[in-house]
């Protein structure tokens, strides 16, 4: 099944008759994005394996779209990018909810299934995360993104939590592979330091 056709025109389109209190303006709005948002809150939830036993991604799906519904009363995303970066705004702080309730330790799965060149967050210069490690450092991670400056966090969000690689990220803001790069060690260097202040202890210490 094909998605259906997306551009900026439309989008705003149905924003705007949202924002105008037409409730079908929302339903075309899902109808044409569904598809793609629900794609991105699944790959987002797999990297919060602590909340699995508590909720399943279509719990984390409906409630970020009722999140991320609310915020475009006010706001209008003035691309398809930012409509989409906006999305995984909402979907990780729907996440970043649900993994604060939880509040125990895991295994932060670092692999990326379908593109094993991307780099893991285990990679940040000198900080060496273990996935053994206590939870709040992944919790701490993840609040952590949301503080970056807006292209570094599109590149840390497109390479975590989309598995893409640097070239097709390049491909997309239109630059060399070069300044991605560069971006991503700017990204991951601020990460360290936001999240590597305070390392909690190893499980059993």
């Amino acid at each position: 099944m094909t998605d259906p056709p997306l551009n900026t025109a439309g989008l705003q389109e149905y924003i705007q008759r949202w924002q105008a209190g037409d409730r079908s303006g929302a339903d075309e709005l899902l109808r044409v994005t569904g598809r793609r948002l629900e794609k991105l809150s699944r790959r987002m939830y797999q990297t919060f394996p602590n909340i699995h036993d508590q909720a399943d991604s279509g719990d984390v799906f409906q409630n970020s779209i009722i999140r991320f519904l609310t915020s475009l009363k006010k706001l209008q995303p003035t691309s398809t990018r930012d409509f989409f970066n906006l999305a995984a705004v909402h979907i990780r702080r729907e996440l970043l909810d649900m993994a604060r309730r939880c509040r125990k330790k895991t295994i932060l799965p670092l692999g990326h299934p379908d593109d094993s060149d991307s780099p893991s967050p285990c990679q940040f210069a000198s900080l060496e995360i273990e996935p053994t490690e206590d939870f709040e450092l992944w919790v701490r991670f993840h609040e952590a993104v949301d503080r970056l400056p807006l292209a570094e966090r599109e590149i840390v969000g497109l390479v975590f939590y989309h598995g893409w690689t640097h070239a097709r990220i390049a491909e997309l803001f239109a630059v060399n592979e070069r300044t991605i790069r560069r971006r991503w060690a700017s990204a991951c260097e601020r990460l360290r330091k936001i999240v590597g202040k305070e390392l909690p202890d190893s499980p059993g210490h």
